[in-house]
């Protein structure tokens, strides 16, 4: 059952007494909650600052009580090696000076050369070990004072334990440096005792050098590791300020907070420090805030059952109003306001800019490109899911008064009420289209799409409403029928160019009815040998009227309204017939376009055709470009593995003109990759196509794949290739796309050539 008190700002901007009542009732508990754990948190941590700063005065007297006996056994050692020096050698000394204890895990003696003369750690007499390098030995060579030195933590050579050496140097016989006598401790001996005391788990304790490696550590929650290195952290710059005190702790790596006291240690250079995790010092506190935070939440839920009984009939009511007025005006899927809401809101534009002089408003239709590729291939479930993506990114880039609405289908409109100037509508636009270019993730699928924008600017391009949704609509169009993924404003002649359109669009249906269509074929030859290697077959149209049809123009269309699926099963038909009349090796190629992806059973047409023309499958090659499988790779790759399971060869064309083509080369096995002419129009005029056509041929190389140049026109881009190591080439150097009558006279002179060629070597 809905709760209305979901509406309670409405209710409380209305004054109404129960609704204020109940919230300053519930607003008074929940701040009594919160003062009363602000106090729990204030005490909590003041008791662990007290704590943790009694516990560390206590280590820093063991610690101070630990090395005090380690010193006097040093001292007593050294009085014992300057006294017997010269009537007993070291190993007597070291070995009946009774000095070992749970602190001391070795005594050794190094000479004045840096060589240890003398252990009772190891085997005896100990090996000859040189400690020259250790700066327990090498400080008193240093420096000439008697100092105590109290090491980092190292791996004895003799005794092969970690410890912390401790010496102080001694006189020889002639009063000068006779060497050091060293004792080494046992880092753990300062804290085992403090593992057991529960100082709130998991605490830690330390013993850190002022250089800021740590010499102990233990404690139930572990402390620093025995050795680290302090140095780069907030730890260290506390010690390095030379003040004790208690501070909160940030823990690199996400570990948790902690609340650390340090402390010098009297007359010597370390620190001693213990620490708590903050989660630990709070963990009353917070107990007690859940238990609180509770009984509140009850009673939170006793009031509101009582001011809901009182909204509910007023709520309910209120609740059918709303929804009658959000189904009028919004869109059920993408929750954008609908067609009705965006005409109002522009005729509201329009009749208000006429009082306005000099006021400019802007209009923008915008259609997903190949929206119904996405439908047809991946169901209307993904398509509504990528409508939603759509409309979301779409309204992130927008500023405030700008109103877009879903107008249906794959349709958006955009009302920019102050509209600037024209540059301002193109970076509006361009933000738009830059928005949409990101891949989609839908579920288990990525998909990616753009977005063609018609832009009509009032009064300008219409002083109506319905003027301004014609222009737009008519800007809209002719992107479509142009590049696609850009934007365009609207001008008069688009009008005109409409008419023209369909009636291009009517005369290319008489054309297909009438068989008024043609093939041109373009040869490939075969670097190596010279010879033909196959043919790409090229629709060409002459119209009766406007001579020849760009076949970008009808393509274009013909993609638009359909008819590329007839024309594109009546070019692979025809391709495969003439084919099958050529010599056996040659190789016919056929373009195919990508809303055939979409059409009915494009597999089974190819497979129908090669049946009836009776043209072996590997002498085809069907050719994709690479923005195909950009819009729809999945779908499109799936589709391509049927075709090549019947035993014919797929090409890439275009290669490079995209920005995926390595990740396809990587997920479909492509027979040839066809190099694009602007790579190959700049060969010989710098380094850089060159580079890039070499990577791609090595790269298709690796791959087992052939390469084929496109547009070859001078002798020199013929060389360039050659020794690039390119398979085929094709171009106007060797031949224009010619009809079919042509090509096989083309075929014959080449196979005489070729003939001749053959006998004059023999």
């Amino acid at each position: 059952m809905a709760l209305y008190l979901k509406q309670f700002p409405r209710f409380l901007a209305e004054r109404r007494g129960p609704v204020i009542l109940g919230l300053i009732v519930v607003a008074l508990l929940w701040v009594g909650v919160a003062v009363k754990h602000e106090s729990d948190m204030r005490d909590a941590l003041h008791d662990s600052e007290r704590t943790t700063h009694n516990f560390a005065m206590v280590f820093e007297e063991n610690v101070l009580r630990s090395i005090g006996e380690i010193d006097k056994s040093l001292l007593y050692m050294r009085r014992s090696i300057e006294n017997r020096a010269g009537r007993e050698d070291y190993g007597t000394i070291v070995n009946t000076t009774d000095l070992l204890s749970e602190i001391i895990v070795q005594v050794a003696i190094i000479g004045p050369d840096g060589v240890m003369r003398a252990t009772n750690a190891g085997p005896q007499p100990p090996p000859a070990t040189d400690l020259s390098d250790r700066d327990h030995f090498r400080v008193h060579i240093e420096s000439p004072e008697d100092i105590l030195y109290i090491s980092r933590p190292v791996i004895g050579r003799a005794s092969g334990r970690v410890s912390v050496q401790i010496s102080r140097r001694f006189r020889g016989p002639d009063g000068g440096f006779g060497g050091v006598v060293v004792a080494s401790l046992n880092p753990s001996h300062l804290t085992k005792f403090y593992d057991k005391i529960d100082l709130g788990t998991p605490a830690s304790i330390s013993l850190i050098g002022s250089d800021g490696v740590v010499r102990s550590s233990g404690g139930v929650g572990g402390g620093f590791g025995v050795g680290a290195d302090l140095g780069r952290t907030e730890t260290y710059q506390k010690i390095r300020s030379g003040r004790s005190g208690t501070f909160t702790l940030e823990m690199p790596d996400g570990a948790e907070t902690r609340l650390v006291t340090i402390r010098k240690v009297r007359e010597h250079p370390l620190w001693v420090s213990v620490s708590v995790p903050e989660a630990e010092i709070y963990k009353d506190s917070r107990s007690t805030l859940r238990i609180d935070a509770v009984v509140a939440a009850l009673l939170t839920l006793l009031v509101g059952i009582a001011v809901e009984k009182l909204l509910r009939i007023e709520a309910k009511r209120s609740e059918a109003e709303a929804r009658v007025a959000r189904l009028a005006s919004q869109d059920p899927l993408t929750d954008l306001p609908n067609r009705r809401v965006f005409r109002a809101s522009l005729e509201a534009t329009v009749e208000a800019a006429r009082a306005v002089p000099d006021a400019a408003y802007a209009v923008m239709f915008l259609d997903l490109d190949r929206f119904k590729l996405v439908n047809d291939t991946l169901g209307h479930k993904v398509g509504d899911h990528l409508l939603q993506a759509v409309g979301d990114r779409l309204a992130a880039v927008l500023a405030p008064g700008q109103l877009l609405a879903r107008l249906g289908g794959d349709e958006f409109a955009l009302l920019v009420p102050r509209a600037g100037d024209r540059a301002a509508l193109e970076a509006l636009a361009g933000r738009i289209a830059e928005a949409v270019l990101p891949p989609f993730e839908i579920g288990s699928h990525q998909i990616r799409s753009s977005v063609s924008v018609g832009i009509a600017v009032g009064p300008r391009d219409g002083g109506t409403a319905d003027d301004l949704l014609i222009a737009a609509d008519l800007a809209l169009y002719a992107v479509k029928a142009g590049k696609r993924g850009t934007f365009r404003f609207y001008d008069r002649q688009m009008s005109e160019g409409l008419a023209e359109r369909r009636q291009l669009e009517g005369d290319l249906r008489r054309a297909i009815e009438r068989g008024e269509l043609e093939l041109h074929y373009q040869p490939s030859v075969d670097l190596k040998t010279g010879e033909i290697a196959g043919f790409e077959a090229l629709a060409r149209w002459r119209h009766p009227v406007r001579g020849n049809v760009p076949p970008s123009l009808f393509i274009s269309i013909a993609e638009e309204c359909g008819l590329i699926h007839p024309i594109g099963e009546w070019s692979l038909t025809e391709a495969c017939r003439q084919a099958a009349t050529w010599p056996g090796q040659l190789k016919i190629a056929v373009n195919l376009s990508p809303v055939q992806f979409s059409g009915p059973d494009l597999v089974g047409m190819v497979r129908g055709v090669l049946e009836r023309t009776g043209l072996p499958a590997h002498r085809l090659e069907l050719e994709i470009t690479e923005q195909m499988l950009l819009d729809s790779g999945e779908a499109t790759l799936a589709i391509l593995r049927d075709l090549k399971a019947l035993g014919l060869q797929v090409a890439m064309d275009d290669f490079g003109t995209g920005y995926s083509s390595l990740n396809y080369l990587r997920s479909f096995p492509f027979d040839r990759i066809k190099v694009d002419r602007s790579f190959v129009t700049g060969l010989g005029s710098g380094a850089q196509n060159t580079a890039i056509v070499r990577a791609v041929i090595d790269i298709a190389r690796v791959l087992g794949m052939r390469t084929t140049a496109e547009g070859i026109e001078t002798a020199d881009q013929h060389r360039v290739l050659a020794l690039l190591g390119c398979d085929e080439v094709q171009g106007y150097l060797f031949s224009r796309p010619v009809p079919a009558e042509e090509a096989r006279a083309l075929i014959g002179r080449w196979c005489a050539e070729d003939r001749r060629a053959k006998t004059l070597a023999a």
